[in-house]
Parts: structure tokens; C-alpha cells; sequence
């Protein structure tokens, strides 16, 4: 019989489904790779601009996500940070 480890924070089938979630996250980026690897250099061009297209139009509708940079919080006022 297979042993069931568990933590404090996750029973045996929460681990069981993360283990699963993350092989086919492995299995998905494999695919992917290899459907990419398979492109010729003029459909990878097309694609990367396809992507720098989508990146300026999200930029110019202000959807992108501020950085912890830009959230708009004061600096402190007695010189700590």
C-alpha cells in the first residue's frame, strides 16, 4: 500500500490534486515547446509581433498592472523606509 503524507495545511487529496495540476502545467509547457520549435522564423516573427501589438494596446488602455512602484502610496515623511 502507498503511503499518504500530509501537511498542516493540506490533506492527502488537496496534495494528490496540486501534484496532478502541476504535471499537466509541466506536460502543457513541454507541448508548447515543441509546437513552437516546430515554426519556421518567419511564423515566429509573426507571433512575437502579434504579442508586441497586444502588449502596446493593453499599455495605451491602462490595463497593465501597476508595479509595487507605482501604487500611488506617499513616501514616508520621517526619511525611513
Amino acid at each position: 500500500m502507498k503511503a499518504v503524507t500530509e501537511d498542516n495545511n493540506h490533506g492527502p487529496n488537496e496534495l494528490g490534486q496540486t501534484r496532478v495540476l502541476r504535471e499537466r502545467a509541466i506536460q502543457g509547457k513541454k507541448e508548447m515547446s515543441k509546437r513552437l520549435a516546430a515554426l519556421s522564423f518567419t511564423e515566429k516573427i509573426k507571433i512575437l509581433e502579434n504579442l508586441r501589438d497586444r502588449e502596446k494596446a493593453i499599455a495605451g488602455a491602462g490595463l497593465r498592472r501597476s508595479s509595487s512602484k507605482d501604487t500611488g502610496r506617499a513616501a514616508p515623511q520621517d526619511g525611513h523606509k
